[in-house]
């Protein structure tokens, strides 16, 4: 209850039980479900492909590896493993598992990062805070569907229902469930103990690697036991889904290399989970027609826990301090501002990656006026905020601290709802700009992935707006020295967000018993179809549930 602003968000969380019954429907009334094969997502937050992998395929997960329909013998017979999938940008939580829950890209279902701005509305989301101290709306998201209501198309659960409107669905724990019949909530304690690690830098700094792994096992343990007790009590869902955010939030905050921190994790905390999910759906008989998937949002890059590495909001130079020097006055960082604040920018953290926006200041010409935020950003404003962060990148005149810590600075240049191929350009200064494809060539990144395009599908639609006038990218994932590394956070051991392959390249496992590895390979390479957006990972879901002979005739 320490958290600042969320008691009466945790009260509420605390007295919705082991579940929450999200759909009224009578089962007397319901139609009968389709003769489809069921599905099991289990949604690992923070892992990424070549850790994973590895750590199976050396045999180092037999639980795991056994709810994949391995034999011990490391074959995977009955699996298949992509190795093309990569995250959107930014390689972050809310953004990424948006994305998979929806099949849309950030520009078209809104959700542009863990927190960010949208400026129709004036309201600052943030389904995973950064900068917002405090964790209100994380609670809000189990008690009031914060997270669902943030979602601007269906999700595809509300798509399996247009179909098929007798399919049940649980979802354990994961942000975004609209469209599902049941909610499968973890232990209060152990959430409200997580998210204050999280928060409080001094709480974090008092646990031991095994205290922190004790807690964060405890978050993903109770909805592995909660949903057991659902299965052991009534026939399990059509389609479940575990969010397990665990190894996520213990690869932050602990004082290792996050390869090391994680691997510890899955091996002693994951590990046990998976043995006892995996007895409860073999005794229930819910394993012999369901589709296993695993998937994850991101990977984990390690950084240095100091002030000079990490680019906070809070005291001298910081990344704000860039903007007041050059005659900005930033949004307070809370989520609800009275209406008569002035401000004429506002900031959003991403991990390696960071939002600004900057109003018209045309129309709020005087400190008493409120700006229009409904406005598009003018040029004018934008290349001002840009030259003072690319100057200071150059020369740290501004705010010394930033100095060399900016890999690139983009800058809108066109409305996200154009026919434009990019409507963000890289800041070359002096009011130059140049296409992202022919910088990259210019400038090679070797460690960056389909930047070009990720980029795109962030930007370019409906909602690309809320992606800021322009993106600050910190000299991170293209960095093998985590000493030259920085990032857009408080104080922590490890981050993400950025376009490198240590972030974005995403697991995705699909396995069932009686289907051998190369049908399984035909159902996922044709949904694919060549391309490796994790959008696509929705399109499998859906395929998967709604064509029984989807792995025989592809």
């Amino acid at each position: 209850m320490l958290i600042s602003g969320c008691v009466w968000q945790a009260a509420q969380f605390w007295v919705a039980g082991e579940q929450v019954e999200l759909r009224a429907t009578d089962a007397d009334e319901r139609p009968a479900a389709h003769d489809a094969p069921k599905i099991l997502l289990v949604a690992i937050d923070g892992i990424d492909r070549p850790l994973l992998y590895d750590m199976l395929r050396a045999g180092e997960l037999p639980e795991m590896a056994r709810l994949l329909g391995d034999d011990a013998s490391n074959d995977f017979a009955h699996a298949w493993f992509e190795e093309s999938v990569v995250s959107v940008l930014p390689s972050s939580t809310a953004v990424s598992w948006a994305t998979t829950v929806t099949g849309a890209n950030p520009a078209e279902h809104g959700v542009a990062g863990n927190e960010y701005f949208i400026r129709a509305t004036g309201e600052y989301a943030a389904p995973v805070p950064v900068t917002i101290p405090e964790a209100t709306q994380v609670f809000k998201i189990y008690t009031e569907g914060y997270a669902n209501d943030l979602l601007e198309v269906p999700t595809i659960y509300e798509r399996l229902r247009e179909t098929d409107p007798g399919v049940r669905i649980w979802v354990g724990m994961h942000q975004f469930y609209r469209g599902a019949d049941r909610l499968i909530l973890t232990d209060r304690t152990a959430m409200l103990d997580a998210f204050q690690s999280l928060f409080a830098e001094h709480v974090a700094g008092q646990l031991t690697g095994a205290q922190s792994l004790s807690l964060f096992e405890e978050l993903d343990a109770e909805v592995i036991e909660n949903m057991q007790d659902l299965i052991e009590d009534e026939p399990a869902a059509d389609v479940i889904t575990i969010y397990l955010p665990g190894l996520d939030h213990y690869a932050h905050i602990t004082d290792a290399d996050p390869d090391v921190s994680r691997r510890d994790y899955l091996k002693k905390g994951l590990e046990p989970m998976m043995a006892d999910l995996y007895e409860a759906l073999e005794e229930a008989g819910e394993l012999d027609d369901r589709y296993i998937v695993i998937t994850s949002d991101h990977g984990h890059t390690g950084v240095l826990h100091d002030d000079a590495h990490s680019l906070s909001t809070d005291g001298e130079g910081e990344p704000p301090n860039v903007l007041e020097a050059a005659g900005f006055t930033l949004r307070p960082y809370t989520l609800d501002v009275d209406d008569d604040v002035f401000f004429d920018a506002v900031i959003a953290y991403q991990g390696a990656l960071a939002y600004v926006y900057v109003a018209d200041r045309t129309t709020c010409a005087t400190r008493d006026t409120p700006c229009d935020w409904t406005q598009p950003a003018r040029a004018e404003d934008i290349e001002t905020a840009a030259e003072a962060f690319y100057r200071n990148n150059e020369d740290g005149l501004l705010v010394p601290e930033m100095q060399g810590t900016l890999d690139m600075i983009l800058i809108r240049t066109a409305a996200s709802d154009s026919d434009a191929e990019q409507v963000f350009e890289v800041y070359t200064g002096h009011g130059q700009s140049q296409p992202i494809a022919d910088y990259l060539v210019e400038h090679p990144h070797p460690n960056y992935v389909d930047m070009p395009q990720r980029l795109h599908d962030l930007t370019v639609g409906t909602h690309g707006d809320r992606a800021g006038d322009l993106i600050l990218v910190a000299h991170n994932g293209d960095r093998d020295d985590p000493a030259r590394r920085y990032y857009f956070a408080p104080l922590y051991h490890s981050w993400h967000g950025s376009p490198s392959a240590r972030d974005s390249e995403l697991p995705l496992i699909v396995a069932r018993r009686g289907d051998d590895r190369e049908a399984l390979r035909r159902v996922v390479k044709t949904t694919f179809a060549g391309r490796h957006d994790q959008r696509l990972i929705a399109d499998l879901l859906l395929r998967l549930r709604q064509d029984a002979s989807a792995a025989e005739h592809p």
